[in-house]
């Protein structure tokens, strides 16, 4: 057992890291249209085929495997952010390093330089934003805002509550 005596602090202090988090966005976002008329029709012909009995042509079969089809493209086109926290002295810092830009453009400096993977020039981060979006490109910069300002802390809420002897379970 380590006791205050015999404790490493410098050795601790070397695997200590910063804050990341990590956001998902997605290159074909286009794809939700489809898929949303892709459920309306699905939908439609089970419907009918509940009335009617099943279809000759194979309707919400075909319907089901052309979604599955669409909805893996669209996961397919997932990227992971990592995005690392930066204090306010690393921000003035890449300030001063970059004299005479907007307040806009220094934005993309910052969040450029927090993005661990991947790697990412401003000018890119520029044209990820227009073309994804804001509420995609908002979930990248909530992440750097986060990482940035929350003690990091790691929460289990969302496992499942283990089952207790006599909880109705058996």
């Amino acid at each position: 057992m380590t006791t205050p005596q015999d404790f490493d602090f410098d050795a601790w202090l070397e695997g200590a890291d910063r804050p990341e988090r990590a956001v998902t966005v997605y290159q074909k976002a286009s794809l939700i249209a489809d898929l949303d008329a892709l459920e309306a029709k699905i939908l439609a012909a089970d419907d009918e085929e509940d009335a009617d009995g099943p279809s000759m042509a194979g309707g919400p079969a075909k319907l089901r495997a052309e979604y599955q089809r669409l909805a893996q493209q669209f996961h397919d086109s997932a990227l992971t952010i990592r995005v690392q926290g930066r204090d306010a002295v690393e921000k003035a810092d890449l300030a001063k390093a970059n004299p005479g830009v907007d307040v806009n453009e220094l934005g993309y400096i910052i969040l450029a330089d927090a993005i661990t993977s991947p790697k990412v020039t401003p000018a890119q981060l520029k044209r990820l934003a227009k073309k994804i979006g804001d509420p995609q490109f908002s979930a990248i910069t909530a992440a750097y805002h986060k990482a940035s300002g929350e003690i990091p802390s790691v929460s289990a809420d969302f496992l499942p509550k283990p089952s207790i002897q006599g909880d109705g379970g058996e």
